[in-house]
């Protein structure tokens, strides 16, 4: 957790201080100067309002549309709101109570229900075939396909569908796949919730015990075809110096929590290991650091990747800084003089199963 920036603490103490007057607006006068307020002093989000106009407490909601990138700057505005007495903070654009609902655009009118969706593994990720239940006029196919992503971010939630969802692929009633199951959107989010769970296996349990580590050799920098299978290239790589193998080990039962809401920063842990010896005192630091990290529930061992005389060991956490102050002690050991700590925000998990695809089925 970062503490508050001096933009995000002004613009809440604009807001605290404009609060009671802004509860005195009608709803869509609130949400306008609410949102003009948030512009002033942050960029790339965005606030909406929830509730009753006669509502003592609302909810205020912080989006941002979609866009991951601008995920942790939400996470930072959502903690550091103070406590309001008219509204209630909430991160992200929650799942419709009723996701049988129609929306009309240009004189055009789809519902949920008239969209019919298969699910497929994505490299951890769930992809989505969409095809219509109905006839769809040439002339409102595009519109047709933007209201069906509008409609998804509704039905299944902003993070759910940012984050969870991968391919999203319009097919056609020539091309689609009479065997596999069609869901009609107005009942996907049970059915997207099973697939989660029982078949990627992310059924959100922090694992208990033992990692359970499966190793695998890989070539990288190695000269591929048009299908990305390795190709012989008896000169190499000019700017790379030719290709180099390395060794990975997934930690399989972290799937069990991969891409869960509260474990979204990558902590990876770099060790130069030149010998023997320093490969054997590396691995037992990064064992040491999964051990400190995994008592907490604070993270999660995902991976070990040994390669051009470095050990690296990637780590998901929940919170950046609490993990930092949990590892300090250790980091400063003599074995530790080479460590280039790096910290990236990858909700998707993007860098586990880069590799962990490989092995998870």
């Amino acid at each position: 957790m970062h503490p508050a920036s001096p933009a995000i603490a002004a613009f809440w103490a604009d807001f605290s201080a404009q609060e009671a007057a802004l509860h005195a607006q009608p709803l869509v006068e609130r949400v306008e100067q609410a949102n003009t307020l948030l512009e002033a002093h942050v960029k790339g989000l965005a606030l909406e309002l929830q509730g009753h106009p006669e509502d003592a407490v609302v909810d205020l909601i912080i989006t941002a549309h979609g866009s991951i990138e601008q995920f942790p700057l939400l996470t930072q505005l959502v903690d550091a709101a103070p406590k309001l007495r008219h509204h209630r903070v909430v991160a992200f654009r929650a799942r419709t109570a009723e996701p049988d609902f129609p929306i009309g655009m240009d004189g055009f009118e789809l519902a949920t229900a008239d969209v019919l969706v298969a699910l497929q593994p994505d490299n951890g990720q769930a992809a989505l075939e969409l095809r219509f239940a109905r006839d769809i006029p040439a002339e409102f196919a595009e519109h047709a396909r933007h209201m069906t992503f509008i409609m998804l971010d509704h039905v299944l939630g902003e993070y759910d569908f940012a984050v969870k969802v991968g391919a999203v692929d319009f097919v056609g009633e020539d091309d689609y796949d009479a065997d596999v199951s069609w869901t009609p959107l107005s009942q996907l989010p049970p059915v997207f919730d099973a697939f989660w769970t029982q078949t990627l296996g992310h059924t959100g349990h922090f694992p208990q015990g033992e990692p359970q580590w499966e190793g695998l050799e890989l070539e990288f920098n190695c000269a591929v075809d048009d299908e990305g299978n390795p190709v012989d290239d008896p000169e190499g790589d000019a700017e790379t110096g030719g290709s180099d193998e390395g060794v990975v080990a997934v930690n399989l039962a972290a799937n069990a929590v991969a891409m869960r809401a509260d474990l979204p920063y990558a902590l990876t842990l770099d060790l130069a290991v030149p010998d023997s010896a320093a490969l054997a005192a590396a691995q037992n630091l990064q064992e040491q650091a999964a051990t400190l990290l995994q008592l907490p529930q604070l993270g999660v061992a995902a991976l070990t990747l040994a390669r051009a005389g470095r050990r690296q060991a990637l780590f998901y956490v929940s919170d950046e800084q609490l993990a930092k102050q949990t590892l300090a002690p250790l980091l400063l050991r003599d074995e530790a003089a080479t460590l280039e700590l790096k910290l990236r925000y990858d909700p998707a998990w993007t860098g586990y199963f880069e590799y962990a695809g490989y092995l998870l089925h």
